[in-house]
């Protein structure tokens, strides 16, 4: 696999059509349709810490997550590292790269053991032109993905660092068997969280325990409970400037 990094890719069908037909992407895909991906797909195993592609690289086709974690960044001049997205099991990434055979705009390297199965473009734009409900779903994840991006550069663009947080908590929250409780589990360390959120990690830790002061969540490691979820949802929306200033927030 030219220009990307990791272990040797390996074809082993059972295991590709078991990681392709889990996909959110592929969720209404026939089973001979998965059959078909998985004959001319591949696995690549990435080791934790191991670059998957750089910036300027040809991908392949699209990359699927089976298991592990995947972080998708840019580096400024500066050095300086910007997360833009993280990668979990049944999400893919480099679909529109790909698809478009464009180079990399990101870089992408395994937060943990990883595998993936690579789909390449030539065989999902072939089921593109042959089944239309392939390509309508294909089309409306791309729509869905674009309208995600637009939401996190939203909160990017939120002024005080508290609103990004109680953002970030507030789209990532679950609820817990149905027992009226509300929970957040952080997928990565909050070091990786902090700089998807363009802030410091101590300045994130920080800002939990304002959160935590005020009864909105509580913490235990990477598990954040959400105690008062309206509350913390008016947090996120609060405009720039409203109530007290509270500039150590920021």
């Amino acid at each position: 696999m030219t220009d990307c990094r990791g272990n040797a890719a390996r074809r082993d069908p059972r295991l590709l059509e078991g990681v392709i037909a889990n996909l959110t992407i592929f969720r209404q895909l026939p089973g001979a349709l998965v059959t078909e991906l998985a004959a001319q797909a591949r696995i690549q195993h990435v080791p934790r810490g191991v670059s998957i592609c750089r910036r300027g690289d040809r991908l392949p086709g699209l990359f699927a997550v089976g298991y592990g974690m995947v972080k998708l960044g840019l580096h400024g001049d500066d050095g300086a590292e910007r997360v833009i997205r993280l990668v979990g099991p049944r999400e893919t990434f480099g679909n529109a790269t790909s698809l478009l055979g464009r180079p990399s705009s990101f870089e992408a390297s395994a937060l943990e053991d990883c595998l993936l199965a690579v789909i390449p473009s030539a065989s999902v734009l072939d089921l593109v032109g042959r089944d239309a409900d392939f390509a309508r779903g294909i089309v409306l994840h791309l729509a869905d993905r674009a309208l995600g991006f637009l939401a996190e550069v939203e909160t990017d663009a939120l002024p005080r660092a508290i609103q990004r947080v109680a953002s970030y908590l507030e789209a990532a929250v679950e609820p817990v068997n149905g027992s009226g409780t509300w929970r957040v589990r952080l997928p990565v360390s909050k070091t990786v969280v902090a700089a998807r959120l363009g802030i410091k990690k101590e300045t994130l830790s920080r800002l939990l325990r304002k959160l935590v002061e005020r009864g909105l969540i509580a913490v235990a490691g990477r598990d954040i409970v959400v105690n008062d979820r309206p509350a913390l949802a008016a947090v996120a929306r609060r405009p720039y400037g409203r109530q007290r200033a509270e500039p150590a927030l920021n």
